[in-house]
Protein backbone atom coordinates (compact mmCIF):
# COMPACT_ATOMS: atom_id res chain seq x y z
CA UNK A 1 0.00 0.00 0.00
CA UNK A 2 2.87 2.28 0.77
CA UNK A 3 4.17 1.66 -2.74
CA UNK A 4 0.93 2.76 -4.22
CA UNK A 5 0.87 5.87 -2.00
CA UNK A 6 4.29 6.95 -3.32
CA UNK A 7 2.64 7.79 -6.61
CA UNK A 8 0.50 10.49 -5.05
CA UNK A 9 1.05 12.98 -7.89
CA UNK A 10 -0.71 10.81 -10.43
CA UNK A 11 -4.34 11.52 -11.38
CA UNK A 12 -7.10 9.02 -11.90
CA UNK A 13 -7.75 8.55 -15.63
CA UNK A 14 -10.47 6.47 -17.16
CA UNK A 15 -11.89 6.04 -20.63
CA UNK A 16 -12.68 9.41 -22.22
CA UNK A 17 -15.23 10.49 -24.79
CA UNK A 18 -14.71 12.84 -27.72
CA UNK A 19 -16.13 15.79 -25.76
CA UNK A 20 -13.88 15.12 -22.77
CA UNK A 21 -10.87 14.87 -25.05
CA UNK A 22 -11.80 18.15 -26.75
CA UNK A 23 -12.10 19.91 -23.40
CA UNK A 24 -8.82 18.44 -22.23
CA UNK A 25 -7.13 19.82 -25.32
CA UNK A 26 -8.31 23.29 -24.30
CA UNK A 27 -6.90 22.81 -20.82
CA UNK A 28 -10.26 22.17 -19.23
CA UNK A 29 -10.90 19.20 -16.96
CA UNK A 30 -14.23 18.11 -15.47
CA UNK A 31 -14.84 19.56 -12.04
CA UNK A 32 -15.08 16.98 -9.31
CA UNK A 33 -17.00 17.09 -6.13
CA UNK A 34 -19.68 19.53 -7.22
CA UNK A 35 -19.48 23.28 -7.72
CA UNK A 36 -17.60 23.93 -4.47
CA UNK A 37 -14.33 21.98 -4.50
CA UNK A 38 -12.34 21.61 -1.33
CA UNK A 39 -9.57 24.10 -0.65
CA UNK A 40 -6.82 21.51 -1.14
CA UNK A 41 -8.10 20.86 -4.73
CA UNK A 42 -8.00 24.50 -5.79
CA UNK A 43 -4.88 25.92 -7.40
CA UNK A 44 -4.11 29.48 -8.49
CA UNK A 45 -5.05 30.48 -12.05
CA UNK A 46 -2.47 30.17 -14.77
CA UNK A 47 -0.61 33.05 -16.25
CA UNK A 48 -3.07 33.20 -19.11
CA UNK A 49 -5.87 33.96 -16.65
CA UNK A 50 -7.66 30.63 -17.16
CA UNK A 51 -8.45 28.09 -14.46
CA UNK A 52 -5.65 25.83 -13.31
CA UNK A 53 -5.61 21.99 -13.68
CA UNK A 54 -7.33 20.19 -10.85
CA UNK A 55 -5.14 17.58 -9.18
CA UNK A 56 -6.89 14.30 -8.44
CA UNK A 57 -6.26 11.74 -5.73
CA UNK A 58 -3.44 9.27 -6.22
CA UNK A 59 -4.13 6.39 -8.51
CA UNK A 60 -3.10 3.77 -5.87
CA UNK A 61 -5.84 4.13 -3.30
CA UNK A 62 -6.89 1.34 -1.00
CA UNK A 63 -10.44 0.23 -0.89
CA UNK A 64 -10.42 0.87 2.81
CA UNK A 65 -9.53 4.50 2.28
CA UNK A 66 -12.26 4.84 -0.32
CA UNK A 67 -14.78 3.48 2.12
CA UNK A 68 -13.60 5.95 4.75
CA UNK A 69 -14.14 8.98 2.50
CA UNK A 70 -17.44 10.84 2.49
CA UNK A 71 -20.03 9.52 0.01
CA UNK A 72 -20.03 12.80 -1.92
CA UNK A 73 -16.35 12.61 -2.69
CA UNK A 74 -16.67 8.97 -3.66
CA UNK A 75 -19.42 9.77 -6.14
CA UNK A 76 -17.29 12.45 -7.67
CA UNK A 77 -14.41 10.03 -8.22
CA UNK A 78 -16.70 7.52 -9.86
CA UNK A 79 -17.83 9.97 -12.59
CA UNK A 80 -16.88 8.71 -16.02
CA UNK A 81 -16.51 10.77 -19.19
CA UNK A 82 -19.43 8.91 -20.78
CA UNK A 83 -21.59 10.03 -17.89
CA UNK A 84 -20.60 13.65 -18.56
CA UNK A 85 -21.72 13.31 -22.15
CA UNK A 86 -25.00 11.72 -21.15
CA UNK A 87 -25.82 14.50 -18.70
CA UNK A 88 -25.29 17.27 -21.31
CA UNK A 89 -28.33 17.79 -23.60
CA UNK A 90 -27.51 18.00 -27.28
CA UNK A 91 -29.42 21.29 -27.66
CA UNK A 92 -27.40 22.89 -24.85
CA UNK A 93 -23.89 21.86 -25.84
CA UNK A 94 -22.77 25.43 -26.37
CA UNK A 95 -24.17 26.45 -22.99
CA UNK A 96 -22.38 23.54 -21.29
CA UNK A 97 -19.15 24.41 -23.03
CA UNK A 98 -19.47 28.07 -22.04
CA UNK A 99 -20.29 27.09 -18.48
CA UNK A 100 -17.38 24.63 -18.29
CA UNK A 101 -14.93 27.13 -19.75
CA UNK A 102 -16.03 30.15 -17.74
CA UNK A 103 -16.84 28.45 -14.44
CA UNK A 104 -13.71 28.97 -12.40
CA UNK A 105 -12.67 27.03 -9.40
CA UNK A 106 -13.35 28.32 -5.93
CA UNK A 107 -13.01 32.08 -5.69
CA UNK A 108 -12.72 32.42 -9.47
CA UNK A 109 -15.39 35.25 -9.79
CA UNK A 110 -13.32 37.76 -7.85
CA UNK A 111 -10.21 36.51 -9.60
CA UNK A 112 -11.80 36.91 -13.04
CA UNK A 113 -13.01 40.47 -12.29
CA UNK A 114 -9.57 41.34 -11.09
CA UNK A 115 -8.14 39.89 -14.26
CA UNK A 116 -10.52 42.00 -16.41
CA UNK A 117 -9.57 45.15 -14.50
CA UNK A 118 -5.89 44.24 -14.73
CA UNK A 119 -6.25 43.96 -18.51
CA UNK A 120 -7.10 47.67 -18.58
CA UNK A 121 -10.38 47.41 -20.56
CA UNK A 122 -11.74 50.90 -21.11
CA UNK A 123 -15.33 51.83 -22.08
CA UNK A 124 -15.71 52.30 -25.81
CA UNK A 125 -18.31 52.13 -28.54
CA UNK A 126 -19.08 48.77 -30.12
CA UNK A 127 -16.82 48.08 -33.09
CA UNK A 128 -17.90 46.71 -36.43
CA UNK A 129 -18.82 43.05 -36.78
CA UNK A 130 -15.66 40.93 -37.24
CA UNK A 131 -13.45 43.29 -35.22
CA UNK A 132 -11.65 42.27 -32.03
CA UNK A 133 -12.45 43.72 -28.59
CA UNK A 134 -11.59 42.89 -25.00
CA UNK A 135 -14.30 41.50 -22.77
CA UNK A 136 -15.43 43.95 -20.11
CA UNK A 137 -15.82 41.10 -17.59
CA UNK A 138 -12.90 38.73 -18.01
CA UNK A 139 -10.57 40.86 -20.13
CA UNK A 140 -10.15 38.26 -22.87
CA UNK A 141 -10.13 39.21 -26.53
CA UNK A 142 -13.17 38.12 -28.56
CA UNK A 143 -14.66 38.66 -31.99
CA UNK A 144 -17.58 41.09 -32.33
CA UNK A 145 -20.72 39.52 -33.76
CA UNK A 146 -24.31 40.63 -34.23
CA UNK A 147 -25.08 38.99 -30.87
CA UNK A 148 -22.46 40.85 -28.82
CA UNK A 149 -24.07 42.19 -25.66
CA UNK A 150 -23.29 45.16 -23.43
CA UNK A 151 -22.35 44.69 -19.79
CA UNK A 152 -25.51 45.06 -17.69
CA UNK A 153 -23.77 47.14 -14.99
CA UNK A 154 -20.95 48.82 -16.88
CA UNK A 155 -22.00 50.95 -19.85
CA UNK A 156 -19.93 50.71 -23.05
CA UNK A 157 -18.17 47.54 -21.89
CA UNK A 158 -18.91 44.53 -24.06
CA UNK A 159 -19.09 40.86 -23.12
CA UNK A 160 -17.74 37.76 -24.76
CA UNK A 161 -20.04 34.77 -25.23
CA UNK A 162 -18.54 32.94 -22.22
CA UNK A 163 -19.24 35.75 -19.72
CA UNK A 164 -22.87 36.37 -20.67
CA UNK A 165 -24.57 33.44 -18.82
CA UNK A 166 -23.10 34.18 -15.40
CA UNK A 167 -24.31 37.78 -15.68
CA UNK A 168 -27.83 36.69 -16.57
CA UNK A 169 -27.52 37.72 -20.23
CA UNK A 170 -28.65 35.47 -23.05
CA UNK A 171 -25.66 35.49 -25.42
CA UNK A 172 -27.72 34.47 -28.45
CA UNK A 173 -30.78 36.67 -27.96
CA UNK A 174 -31.60 38.82 -30.95
CA UNK A 175 -31.37 42.55 -30.51
CA UNK A 176 -34.72 44.23 -30.01
CA UNK A 177 -35.67 46.32 -32.99
CA UNK A 178 -37.03 49.80 -32.45
CA UNK A 179 -40.75 49.99 -33.19
CA UNK A 180 -41.21 50.96 -36.80
CA UNK A 181 -42.83 54.31 -37.32
CA UNK A 182 -46.22 54.10 -38.86
CA UNK A 183 -46.08 55.22 -42.46
CA UNK A 184 -48.03 58.43 -42.98
CA UNK A 185 -51.31 57.83 -44.68
CA UNK A 186 -51.57 59.13 -48.19
CA UNK A 187 -53.83 62.11 -48.37
CA UNK A 188 -57.05 61.49 -50.25
CA UNK A 189 -57.03 63.07 -53.68
CA UNK A 190 -60.39 64.70 -53.11
CA UNK A 191 -59.40 66.17 -49.77
CA UNK A 192 -59.35 69.93 -49.83
CA UNK A 193 -56.62 71.53 -47.77
CA UNK A 194 -57.52 74.89 -46.38
CA UNK A 195 -54.87 77.41 -45.50
CA UNK A 196 -55.64 80.19 -43.08
CA UNK A 197 -53.70 83.36 -43.66
CA UNK A 198 -53.54 85.95 -40.94
CA UNK A 199 -54.64 89.27 -42.36
CA UNK A 200 -53.82 91.38 -39.39
CA UNK A 201 -56.37 93.73 -37.81
CA UNK A 202 -59.95 93.59 -39.07
CA UNK A 203 -60.88 96.36 -41.52
CA UNK A 204 -62.70 99.34 -40.11
CA UNK A 205 -65.70 98.64 -42.36
CA UNK A 206 -66.11 95.16 -40.86
CA UNK A 207 -65.88 96.54 -37.35
CA UNK A 208 -68.54 99.11 -38.16
CA UNK A 209 -70.83 96.49 -39.67
CA UNK A 210 -70.41 94.26 -36.63
CA UNK A 211 -71.19 97.15 -34.34
CA UNK A 212 -74.28 98.05 -36.37
CA UNK A 213 -75.41 94.43 -36.28
CA UNK A 214 -75.11 94.33 -32.48
CA UNK A 215 -76.86 97.64 -32.00
CA UNK A 216 -79.43 97.32 -34.75
CA UNK A 217 -82.23 98.31 -32.35
CA UNK A 218 -80.57 101.70 -31.86
CA UNK A 219 -79.69 102.30 -35.49
CA UNK A 220 -81.71 105.53 -35.45
CA UNK A 221 -78.91 107.06 -33.38
CA UNK A 222 -76.74 107.15 -36.51
CA UNK A 223 -78.90 109.88 -37.90
CA UNK A 224 -79.19 110.62 -41.61
CA UNK A 225 -76.58 108.50 -43.40
CA UNK A 226 -77.60 109.60 -46.87
CA UNK A 227 -78.64 107.55 -49.88
CA UNK A 228 -75.12 107.33 -51.33
CA UNK A 229 -73.53 106.14 -48.10
CA UNK A 230 -76.46 103.82 -47.45
CA UNK A 231 -75.87 102.16 -50.80
CA UNK A 232 -72.22 101.58 -49.87
CA UNK A 233 -73.20 100.11 -46.51
CA UNK A 234 -75.65 97.78 -48.26
CA UNK A 235 -72.98 96.61 -50.68
CA UNK A 236 -70.54 95.91 -47.86
CA UNK A 237 -73.13 94.02 -45.84
CA UNK A 238 -74.14 91.85 -48.80
CA UNK A 239 -70.57 91.18 -49.87
CA UNK A 240 -69.57 90.04 -46.39
CA UNK A 241 -72.63 87.76 -46.16
CA UNK A 242 -74.02 89.52 -43.11
CA UNK A 243 -77.38 90.47 -44.50
CA UNK A 244 -80.08 89.21 -42.11
CA UNK A 245 -83.70 90.18 -41.49
CA UNK A 246 -82.38 92.36 -38.63
CA UNK A 247 -79.64 94.16 -40.56
CA UNK A 248 -81.94 94.54 -43.56
CA UNK A 249 -84.11 96.95 -41.55
CA UNK A 250 -81.17 99.37 -41.62
CA UNK A 251 -81.84 99.81 -45.34
CA UNK A 252 -85.55 100.51 -44.95
CA UNK A 253 -86.91 104.00 -44.67
CA UNK A 254 -90.15 105.74 -45.54
CA UNK A 255 -88.37 108.42 -47.57
CA UNK A 256 -86.22 105.98 -49.59
CA UNK A 257 -86.87 106.16 -53.33
CA UNK A 258 -84.16 103.73 -54.45
CA UNK A 259 -83.32 100.37 -52.87
CA UNK A 260 -80.72 97.87 -54.08
CA UNK A 261 -79.96 94.60 -52.29
CA UNK A 262 -77.18 92.58 -53.88
CA UNK A 263 -77.77 89.20 -52.22
CA UNK A 264 -81.13 88.20 -50.79
CA UNK A 265 -80.54 84.45 -50.69
CA UNK A 266 -78.18 83.26 -47.99
CA UNK A 267 -76.61 84.49 -44.82
CA UNK A 268 -73.54 82.26 -44.83
CA UNK A 269 -72.10 79.59 -47.11
CA UNK A 270 -69.81 77.88 -44.61
CA UNK A 271 -70.13 74.08 -44.09
CA UNK A 272 -71.21 74.57 -40.48
CA UNK A 273 -73.86 77.09 -41.38
CA UNK A 274 -75.73 75.89 -44.47
CA UNK A 275 -77.55 78.17 -46.85
CA UNK A 276 -80.01 80.18 -44.80
CA UNK A 277 -82.69 82.27 -46.50
CA UNK A 278 -82.26 85.92 -45.60
CA UNK A 279 -85.39 87.42 -47.08
CA UNK A 280 -88.46 85.20 -47.20
CA UNK A 281 -92.01 86.12 -48.13
CA UNK A 282 -92.63 87.97 -44.84
CA UNK A 283 -89.38 89.93 -45.30
CA UNK A 284 -90.48 91.17 -48.73
CA UNK A 285 -93.83 92.22 -47.27
CA UNK A 286 -92.04 94.16 -44.52
CA UNK A 287 -89.84 95.80 -47.15
CA UNK A 288 -92.89 97.03 -49.07
CA UNK A 289 -94.56 98.34 -45.90
CA UNK A 290 -91.45 100.17 -44.64
CA UNK A 291 -90.46 101.58 -48.06
CA UNK A 292 -93.81 102.59 -49.62
CA UNK A 293 -92.28 105.42 -51.67
CA UNK A 294 -89.59 103.41 -53.42
CA UNK A 295 -89.32 104.18 -57.15
CA UNK A 296 -86.41 101.94 -58.19
CA UNK A 297 -86.11 98.45 -56.71
CA UNK A 298 -83.24 96.06 -57.53
CA UNK A 299 -83.12 92.65 -55.81
CA UNK A 300 -80.44 90.09 -56.75
CA UNK A 301 -80.77 86.37 -55.96
CA UNK A 302 -84.31 86.69 -54.68
CA UNK A 303 -85.06 82.98 -54.90
CA UNK A 304 -87.43 82.97 -51.90
CA UNK A 305 -89.85 85.41 -53.45
CA UNK A 306 -93.31 83.90 -53.93
CA UNK A 307 -96.40 84.59 -56.01
CA UNK A 308 -98.09 86.38 -53.09
CA UNK A 309 -95.11 88.73 -52.81
CA UNK A 310 -95.72 90.36 -56.19
CA UNK A 311 -99.46 90.48 -55.53
CA UNK A 312 -98.82 92.42 -52.31
CA UNK A 313 -96.28 94.72 -53.99
CA UNK A 314 -98.85 95.72 -56.59
CA UNK A 315 -100.97 97.11 -53.76
CA UNK A 316 -98.24 98.57 -51.52
CA UNK A 317 -95.64 100.06 -53.88
CA UNK A 318 -97.68 102.90 -55.37
CA UNK A 319 -94.68 104.75 -56.83
CA UNK A 320 -92.65 101.88 -58.29
CA UNK A 321 -91.49 102.53 -61.87
CA UNK A 322 -88.25 100.52 -62.24
CA UNK A 323 -88.00 96.88 -61.18
CA UNK A 324 -85.06 94.46 -61.58
CA UNK A 325 -85.23 90.90 -60.23
CA UNK A 326 -82.61 88.19 -60.54
CA UNK A 327 -83.79 84.64 -59.89
CA UNK A 328 -87.50 84.85 -58.90
CA UNK A 329 -87.96 81.12 -59.54
CA UNK A 330 -91.06 80.57 -57.43
CA UNK A 331 -93.27 83.33 -58.82
CA UNK A 332 -96.02 81.88 -61.00
CA UNK A 333 -97.74 83.66 -63.86
CA UNK A 334 -100.70 84.61 -61.61
CA UNK A 335 -98.35 86.77 -59.55
CA UNK A 336 -96.85 88.44 -62.61
CA UNK A 337 -100.22 89.13 -64.17
CA UNK A 338 -101.58 90.59 -60.94
CA UNK A 339 -98.51 92.81 -60.53
CA UNK A 340 -98.52 94.10 -64.14
CA UNK A 341 -102.17 95.01 -63.90
CA UNK A 342 -101.60 96.82 -60.61
CA UNK A 343 -98.60 98.94 -61.64
CA UNK A 344 -100.06 99.65 -65.07
CA UNK A 345 -98.65 102.40 -67.25
CA UNK A 346 -96.31 103.85 -64.62
CA UNK A 347 -93.89 100.91 -65.06
CA UNK A 348 -91.01 102.14 -67.25
CA UNK A 349 -88.28 99.56 -66.71
CA UNK A 350 -88.51 95.79 -66.18
CA UNK A 351 -85.54 93.41 -66.00
CA UNK A 352 -86.13 89.75 -65.18
CA UNK A 353 -83.49 87.02 -65.21
CA UNK A 354 -84.07 83.30 -64.64
CA UNK A 355 -87.82 82.98 -64.30
CA UNK A 356 -89.25 79.77 -65.81
CA UNK A 357 -92.93 80.62 -65.12
CA UNK A 358 -93.35 83.51 -67.56
CA UNK A 359 -95.30 82.43 -70.65
CA UNK A 360 -96.91 84.05 -73.69
CA UNK A 361 -100.04 85.07 -71.75
CA UNK A 362 -97.88 86.89 -69.21
CA UNK A 363 -96.13 88.84 -72.00
CA UNK A 364 -99.44 89.81 -73.55
CA UNK A 365 -100.71 91.18 -70.21
CA UNK A 366 -97.41 93.05 -69.75
CA UNK A 367 -97.65 94.75 -73.15
CA UNK A 368 -101.31 95.64 -72.65
CA UNK A 369 -100.96 96.90 -69.04
CA UNK A 370 -97.55 98.63 -69.32
CA UNK A 371 -97.38 100.34 -72.73
CA UNK A 372 -94.87 102.95 -71.55
CA UNK A 373 -92.01 100.52 -71.03
CA UNK A 374 -88.70 102.06 -72.07
CA UNK A 375 -86.46 99.20 -70.88
CA UNK A 376 -87.28 95.50 -71.19
CA UNK A 377 -84.68 92.87 -70.35
CA UNK A 378 -85.73 89.22 -70.46
CA UNK A 379 -82.89 86.73 -69.97
CA UNK A 380 -83.06 82.99 -69.39
CA UNK A 381 -86.85 82.95 -69.53
CA UNK A 382 -88.00 79.37 -69.69
CA UNK A 383 -90.63 79.63 -72.45
CA UNK A 384 -89.19 82.49 -74.49
CA UNK A 385 -89.42 81.87 -78.27
CA UNK A 386 -90.25 83.71 -81.48
CA UNK A 387 -93.96 83.92 -80.56
CA UNK A 388 -93.10 86.30 -77.71
CA UNK A 389 -91.86 88.87 -80.24
CA UNK A 390 -95.28 89.38 -81.81
CA UNK A 391 -96.89 91.18 -78.81
CA UNK A 392 -93.59 92.96 -77.98
CA UNK A 393 -93.81 94.77 -81.32
CA UNK A 394 -96.47 97.00 -79.74
CA UNK A 395 -93.99 98.57 -77.30
CA UNK A 396 -93.18 101.69 -79.34
CA UNK A 397 -91.25 103.52 -76.60
CA UNK A 398 -88.48 100.96 -76.05
CA UNK A 399 -84.96 102.34 -75.74
CA UNK A 400 -83.23 99.24 -74.37
CA UNK A 401 -84.15 95.68 -75.32
CA UNK A 402 -82.64 92.37 -74.25
CA UNK A 403 -83.86 88.95 -75.37
CA UNK A 404 -80.95 86.67 -74.48
CA UNK A 405 -80.28 83.06 -73.56
CA UNK A 406 -83.72 81.59 -74.25
CA UNK A 407 -84.22 78.24 -72.58
CA UNK A 408 -86.72 77.01 -75.16
CA UNK A 409 -86.51 77.51 -78.92
CA UNK A 410 -84.04 80.14 -80.11
CA UNK A 411 -85.22 83.26 -81.90
CA UNK A 412 -85.32 83.31 -85.70
CA UNK A 413 -84.05 85.97 -88.12
CA UNK A 414 -87.51 86.72 -89.49
CA UNK A 415 -89.10 87.22 -86.05
CA UNK A 416 -86.29 89.55 -84.95
CA UNK A 417 -86.50 91.52 -88.20
CA UNK A 418 -90.24 92.04 -87.69
CA UNK A 419 -89.70 93.20 -84.10
CA UNK A 420 -86.85 95.60 -84.97
CA UNK A 421 -88.85 97.04 -87.82
CA UNK A 422 -91.56 97.95 -85.25
CA UNK A 423 -89.51 99.09 -82.23
CA UNK A 424 -85.96 99.71 -83.58
CA UNK A 425 -86.33 103.41 -84.35
CA UNK A 426 -85.73 104.45 -80.72
CA UNK A 427 -83.44 101.64 -79.59
CA UNK A 428 -80.06 102.68 -78.20
CA UNK A 429 -79.17 99.31 -76.62
CA UNK A 430 -79.77 95.82 -78.01
CA UNK A 431 -78.75 92.45 -76.54
CA UNK A 432 -79.44 89.21 -78.41
CA UNK A 433 -76.78 86.99 -76.79
CA UNK A 434 -76.78 83.21 -77.18
CA UNK A 435 -79.34 82.88 -79.96
CA UNK A 436 -77.64 80.27 -82.15
CA UNK A 437 -80.32 80.37 -84.87
CA UNK A 438 -79.52 83.97 -85.79
CA UNK A 439 -77.21 84.60 -88.74
CA UNK A 440 -75.79 87.37 -90.97
CA UNK A 441 -79.33 88.51 -91.85
CA UNK A 442 -79.60 89.89 -88.33
CA UNK A 443 -76.91 92.48 -89.12
CA UNK A 444 -78.87 93.70 -92.12
CA UNK A 445 -81.97 94.16 -89.93
CA UNK A 446 -80.02 96.10 -87.29
CA UNK A 447 -78.35 98.33 -89.91
CA UNK A 448 -81.70 99.14 -91.52
CA UNK A 449 -83.98 99.54 -88.48
CA UNK A 450 -81.81 100.75 -85.56
CA UNK A 451 -80.30 104.15 -86.47
CA UNK A 452 -79.68 105.27 -82.87
CA UNK A 453 -78.00 102.12 -81.58
CA UNK A 454 -74.85 102.73 -79.46
CA UNK A 455 -74.71 99.51 -77.40
CA UNK A 456 -74.79 96.13 -79.08
CA UNK A 457 -74.17 92.61 -77.73
CA UNK A 458 -74.23 89.65 -80.12
CA UNK A 459 -72.31 87.14 -78.06
CA UNK A 460 -72.06 83.56 -79.30
CA UNK A 461 -73.76 84.17 -82.66
CA UNK A 462 -72.27 82.70 -85.82
CA UNK A 463 -71.37 85.70 -88.00
CA UNK A 464 -69.08 85.91 -91.00
CA UNK A 465 -66.17 88.32 -91.37
CA UNK A 466 -67.55 89.80 -94.59
CA UNK A 467 -71.03 90.41 -93.09
CA UNK A 468 -69.62 92.23 -90.05
CA UNK A 469 -67.41 94.40 -92.28
CA UNK A 470 -70.43 95.26 -94.44
CA UNK A 471 -72.44 96.12 -91.32
CA UNK A 472 -69.94 98.73 -90.11
CA UNK A 473 -69.42 100.07 -93.62
CA UNK A 474 -73.18 100.60 -93.90
CA UNK A 475 -73.24 102.51 -90.63
CA UNK A 476 -70.43 104.74 -91.88
CA UNK A 477 -72.26 105.31 -95.13
CA UNK A 478 -75.50 106.29 -93.37
CA UNK A 479 -73.62 108.32 -90.72
CA UNK A 480 -74.82 106.29 -87.79
CA UNK A 481 -73.37 107.12 -84.34
CA UNK A 482 -70.40 105.10 -83.20
CA UNK A 483 -70.74 102.35 -80.61
CA UNK A 484 -69.74 102.97 -77.00
CA UNK A 485 -70.19 99.36 -75.83
CA UNK A 486 -69.73 96.46 -78.26
CA UNK A 487 -69.59 92.73 -77.49
CA UNK A 488 -68.92 90.31 -80.35
CA UNK A 489 -67.57 87.51 -78.16
CA UNK A 490 -66.96 84.08 -79.69
CA UNK A 491 -66.98 85.37 -83.24
CA UNK A 492 -64.69 82.57 -84.32
CA UNK A 493 -64.83 83.50 -88.03
CA UNK A 494 -64.20 87.20 -87.49
CA UNK A 495 -60.81 88.60 -88.42
CA UNK A 496 -58.95 91.71 -89.52
CA UNK A 497 -61.54 93.06 -91.98
CA UNK A 498 -64.23 93.23 -89.29
CA UNK A 499 -61.94 94.89 -86.75
CA UNK A 500 -60.64 97.51 -89.19
CA UNK A 501 -64.20 98.42 -90.19
CA UNK A 502 -65.24 98.57 -86.52
CA UNK A 503 -62.37 100.92 -85.64
CA UNK A 504 -63.11 103.12 -88.63
CA UNK A 505 -66.74 103.53 -87.55
CA UNK A 506 -66.35 103.76 -83.73
CA UNK A 507 -62.78 104.87 -83.04
CA UNK A 508 -63.86 108.11 -81.36
CA UNK A 509 -66.67 106.62 -79.21
CA UNK A 510 -65.84 103.04 -78.20
CA UNK A 511 -65.31 102.58 -74.45
CA UNK A 512 -65.82 98.86 -73.89
CA UNK A 513 -64.99 96.20 -76.49
CA UNK A 514 -64.94 92.39 -76.39
CA UNK A 515 -63.14 90.47 -79.13
CA UNK A 516 -62.92 87.23 -77.15
CA UNK A 517 -62.48 84.24 -79.44
CA UNK A 518 -61.38 86.14 -82.56
CA UNK A 519 -58.69 83.56 -83.19
CA UNK A 520 -57.93 84.66 -86.78
CA UNK A 521 -57.52 88.39 -86.23
CA UNK A 522 -53.99 89.56 -87.03
CA UNK A 523 -51.78 91.53 -84.64
CA UNK A 524 -51.57 94.55 -86.95
CA UNK A 525 -55.35 94.96 -86.90
CA UNK A 526 -55.42 94.73 -83.09
CA UNK A 527 -52.69 97.38 -82.87
CA UNK A 528 -55.05 99.81 -84.64
CA UNK A 529 -57.03 99.97 -81.38
CA UNK A 530 -54.38 102.49 -80.36
CA UNK A 531 -56.47 105.06 -82.21
CA UNK A 532 -59.47 104.57 -79.87
CA UNK A 533 -58.82 107.37 -77.36
CA UNK A 534 -61.80 106.57 -75.09
CA UNK A 535 -61.20 102.83 -74.89
CA UNK A 536 -61.17 101.80 -71.22
CA UNK A 537 -61.82 98.00 -71.17
CA UNK A 538 -60.93 95.54 -73.94
CA UNK A 539 -61.09 91.74 -73.96
CA UNK A 540 -58.56 90.15 -76.35
CA UNK A 541 -58.78 86.62 -74.92
CA UNK A 542 -57.96 83.82 -77.39
CA UNK A 543 -56.79 86.27 -80.04
CA UNK A 544 -53.85 84.04 -80.85
CA UNK A 545 -51.69 86.59 -82.69
CA UNK A 546 -51.50 89.18 -79.91
CA UNK A 547 -47.93 89.86 -78.77
CA UNK A 548 -46.14 92.09 -76.28
CA UNK A 549 -45.75 94.75 -78.99
CA UNK A 550 -49.51 94.70 -79.62
CA UNK A 551 -50.19 95.43 -75.96
CA UNK A 552 -47.58 98.19 -76.01
CA UNK A 553 -49.31 99.87 -78.96
CA UNK A 554 -52.66 99.83 -77.13
CA UNK A 555 -51.16 101.19 -73.92
CA UNK A 556 -49.32 103.99 -75.71
CA UNK A 557 -52.30 105.02 -77.82
CA UNK A 558 -55.22 104.67 -75.34
CA UNK A 559 -54.83 107.08 -72.42
CA UNK A 560 -58.12 105.90 -70.83
CA UNK A 561 -57.26 102.17 -70.83
CA UNK A 562 -57.92 100.54 -67.42
CA UNK A 563 -58.22 96.80 -68.10
CA UNK A 564 -57.01 94.37 -70.78
CA UNK A 565 -57.99 90.69 -70.70
CA UNK A 566 -55.62 88.35 -72.51
CA UNK A 567 -56.62 84.80 -71.57
CA UNK A 568 -55.30 82.31 -74.13
CA UNK A 569 -52.87 84.75 -75.77
CA UNK A 570 -49.91 82.40 -75.61
CA UNK A 571 -47.48 84.73 -77.39
CA UNK A 572 -47.36 87.06 -74.41
CA UNK A 573 -44.44 86.89 -71.99
CA UNK A 574 -43.55 88.28 -68.61
CA UNK A 575 -42.06 91.26 -70.43
CA UNK A 576 -45.47 92.57 -71.44
CA UNK A 577 -45.53 96.36 -70.93
CA UNK A 578 -47.07 97.84 -67.79
CA UNK A 579 -48.73 101.07 -66.86
CA UNK A 580 -49.81 102.58 -63.59
CA UNK A 581 -53.53 102.08 -63.10
CA UNK A 582 -53.75 99.37 -65.81
CA UNK A 583 -54.80 95.81 -64.99
CA UNK A 584 -53.75 93.07 -67.43
CA UNK A 585 -55.60 89.81 -66.66
CA UNK A 586 -54.82 86.33 -67.98
CA UNK A 587 -51.12 86.19 -68.87
CA UNK A 588 -50.38 82.46 -69.05
CA UNK A 589 -46.80 82.69 -67.77
CA UNK A 590 -48.12 84.06 -64.49
CA UNK A 591 -49.85 80.73 -63.84
CA UNK A 592 -46.70 78.61 -64.29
Amino acid sequence: MSGRRSRAGAAVRGPTSALTSFLAGLGVEPQLGGNQPSPQDTTPPTAEGGPSRIEEEPEDVDSEDLDARPPKRRRALSIDSDDLDAETPSAGVSTAVSSAINTPASGSRATSVAAGAAAGVKPSALKAIGSFMNCGECGKKFTVTQYTKEHPRRPQLWLCVQCCPKLGVDPFAKAKKAPAKAAPKKAARDKIVHYEVSKGPAPLADLCIQMIGKCIEEVEALGDIGSVNMGKVCKIICKSRRLTPETATLLYSVDRTELTMYDCTCECMSPRNPLTPVLVHESYLAMANLCPNVVTLNLQYCGQMQTETLTAWGKSLRHLRHLELYGPFLVRKEGWISFFKAVGSRLESLSITQSPRIDLETIEVLVKSCPNLRTLHLSEIGKLDSEFLVPLAKLKHLHSLELSRPSATALSDDAVDTLLQAVGANLTSLNLDDNPELSDELLVSIANHCPKLTKLSLRDIDLSDAAVKAFFDARVKHRRPGFTDLDLEKGHDLAGQSLRALIKQSDTTIERLSLLGWRNVDADAVSLLAGCKKLGVVDLSWCRHVTDFTIKDIIDGCPAIKEIRVWGCNHLTDNVPRKRGLKIVGIETHAL
